[in-house]
């Protein structure tokens, strides 16, 4: 499975001083280094689907790599045809060995000169802003519906943390001020996690949905709280 491919990939850039974290706007693997941006597509095999993916993503990304596991056979007429292709495109290759989990780089990404679209601007834009928004990097890439931890469920946690802190309601004032986040109100207001109960003018409280987050995520929370008063 492609989440099997993740972590040590995963291991291997933050080794080289990368900032990681999986399910970013759509991207399996996405990271940053001294303003260098590189994306991860995992699949367990080389096929066109994820080479297809992988050429998508260079509208947003300027370095973009394919991991997928090893293949028997590195010198067959196949996958050296797969690998001059993908160095045509400006693809790189990482191989993880299923049964130690060891990286091979078989090539590294070029950076494409694509035209840029209004579209393709406000995309990137988007991404960079979700991932520089996030406190928390605990997304694996390659796993289909998961609870992603968004830079959006972020901030909805620690109001729902400051919140639960005034004795479970509060003024979105009061809230916002405990817990430093400033679209308190817009995230309460809109409730789109079901975890906030409008109970009065400009007084909310917490659901039934609510306190179960708090236990749910409690690690992501507890790591939140940490990092804030380091």
């Amino acid at each position: 499975m492609e989440k099997d491919l993740f972590k040590p990939i995963k291991k291997y850039f933050e080794e080289q001083g990368f900032e990681c974290d999986g399910e970013v706007d759509g991207i399996d693997l996405y990271m940053e280094k001294d303003g260098q941006a590189v994306a991860v597509e995992l699949k367990v095999s080389l096929d066109f689907k994820v080479v297809m993916q992988a050429a998508l993503r260079q509208k947003l990304v300027p370095y973009v790599y394919i991991g997928t596991f090893a293949v028997r056979n590195t010198r067959s007429a196949l996958f050296r045809d797969k690998l001059y292709l993908l160095k045509r495109l400006g693809i790189g290759l990482i191989l993880v060995t299923k049964s130690t989990k060891a990286i091979s780089v078989l090539c590294d990404p070029a950076e494409v000169d694509l035209q840029d679209t209004s579209s393709s601007i406000r995309k990137r834009k988007h991404l960079q802003r979700e991932f520089s928004g996030r406190r928390t990097h605990l997304n694996t890439g390659g796993v289909n519906k998961q609870k992603l931890i968004t830079s959006y469920r972020e901030d909805a946690l620690l109001v729902l943390n400051a919140l639960a802190e005034l004795g479970g309601q509060g003024s979105p004032a009061d809230v916002r001020t405990r817990c430093g986040v400033d679209r308190a109100l817009a995230i309460m207001y809109k409730n789109h996690y079901g975890w906030f109960n409008r109970v009065g003018t400009g007084s909310y409280s917490i659901t039934e949905k609510g306190y179960a987050a708090l236990e749910e995520f409690e690690e992501v929370l507890y790591m939140m709280l940490r990092n804030k008063k380091l």
